[in-house]
């Protein structure tokens, strides 16, 4: 009798061992994705659009750039300021620090611009030049000469 149990634990071990390789196997399976094929209808889609609302912080002509301050932007990102570029240069020359526009942020890929972008309200003062000295007040003083 002793014999036939001493079978018995054995056989059950090795069930038990195999069974649990099958099972960890299975799951490493299961947990894996395959991101060419989840990038592929992405890119055959096309490029996707969300809306922007907010306020140029400043505009970079040489970098084909605009700084946004924007709030969340639905089903991308939440609020923040960040760097956007823009296709052309043309888009920018009616811009300045503080206007608050709309635009589209157009996703494709990698690839993440402005377009369509509408000044809503344009800089109540726009960035001025520091006063030069010679629109200060005079002083009471006689200079030292």
């Amino acid at each position: 009798m002793r014999g036939y149990t001493h079978f018995q634990t054995r056989c059950f071990s090795y069930l038990f061992l195999a069974g649990t390789i099958l099972l960890s196997m299975g799951i490493a399976g299961c947990g894996s994705q395959k991101p060419a094929q989840t990038e592929q209808p992405q890119q055959q889609q096309g490029p996707k659009r969300y809306q922007l609302a907010g306020r140029v912080v400043s505009v970079d002509a040489a970098k084909q750039q605009l700084v946004i301050d924007h709030g969340d932007i639905p089903g991308f990102m939440m609020a923040m300021t960040m760097p956007y570029s823009v296709k052309s240069t043309d888009q920018l020359t009616s811009l300045s620090p503080e206007d608050q526009i709309t635009a589209d942020v157009v996703v494709n890929g990698d690839d993440v611009h402005l377009e369509n972008i509408v000044v809503v309200k344009k800089a109540a003062n726009p960035a001025k030049a520091p006063a030069s000295k010679s629109s200060q007040p005079a002083s009471s003083k006689p200079p030292n000469l």
